[in-house]
């Protein structure tokens, strides 16, 4: 699609809008900015929405789950609408939502996994167990036509050296995926308090979308996904509703061009 026309379109629904490296980051609702973009013109959709009365400021702006709910599907339906007959879409959620959205993602989708990204880190409750993991959903249109890159994400098995009839470059991963959160003091962290790490935001871009490829990201948050895309040679249209999260995102990118 043509990333400089929907610039052109979305002047009235985006506060803001910059151009890095032939991406573009929307400051605005994804519900403005989602109508405009062409049916099926989209490789890879990835969803890491506000969660329900998890954690951030926007987690608590839903009255009930069911509105919550209903917002969530809105962005499935329009997912649907814009995503490429052969791409992917990941979305992220929280333990408690998730079986709400499986069955949401059902009517539209296939889900090919239902992934976890174990995070660990953080502080440990005395009175329960420790939250450690959400529920990442891998969705696809065709199940026998995506992109699926298995070679650019496989990891070593540990009989690797010991096994010669195992492929030499890795296995597939599993679907539990351990890969740190940014607790703590690690370079990479912005001020976002739900950031992906980058090297969660590249196994998703590398497994679903070849170079130059274009990948929709509806709530762009602290813009690791848009970081990944540009690392990775992939274009992305970013839309972020807040204005200080959307200048973390817009400092990234810019950063990671020069």
């Amino acid at each position: 699609m043509d990333i400089e026309k929907l610039k052109l379109e979305a002047q009235n629904k985006a506060l803001h809008i910059a151009d890095v490296s032939g991406s573009a980051l929307f400051n605005a609702d994804c519900m403005d900015i989602l109508p405009l973009i062409p049916d099926k013109s989209v490789n890879l959709i990835v969803i890491d929405p506000p969660y329900f009365e998890v954690k951030g400021d926007f987690d608590f702006i839903f009255e009930s789950e069911k509105q919550y709910l209903e917002f969530i599907e809105s962005v499935i339906v329009e997912s649907k609408r814009v995503l490429k007959q052969d791409g992917s879409l990941f979305l992220y959620c929280s333990q408690e939502m998730g079986a709400y959205i499986d069955l949401i993602l059902r009517k539209y989708f296939i889900i090919k996994n239902r992934l976890i990204w174990y995070r660990s880190g953080g502080i440990s409750p005395r009175k329960k167990f420790k939250v450690s993991h959400e529920p990442l959903f891998y969705c696809v249109n065709d199940i026998n036509n995506h992109t699926w890159n298995l070679d650019d994400i496989r990891v070593k098995s540990i009989y690797a050296d010991k096994d010669k009839r195992l492929n030499p470059l890795g296995k597939s991963p599993d679907d539990v995926w351990c890969i740190p959160n940014l607790v703590g003091k690690k370079s990479e962290k912005v001020p976002h308090p739900t950031q992906k790490p980058l090297e969660l935001c590249d196994r998703i871009i590398k497994c679903s979308t070849n170079q130059n490829d274009l990948i929709l990201i509806p709530f762009a948050g602290s813009g690791s996904e848009f970081v990944s895309a540009i690392n990775l040679n992939r274009k992305s249209i970013g839309i972020e509703k807040e204005k200080q999260y959307y200048d973390v995102a817009v400092r990234r990118a810019s950063e990671y061009c020069h």
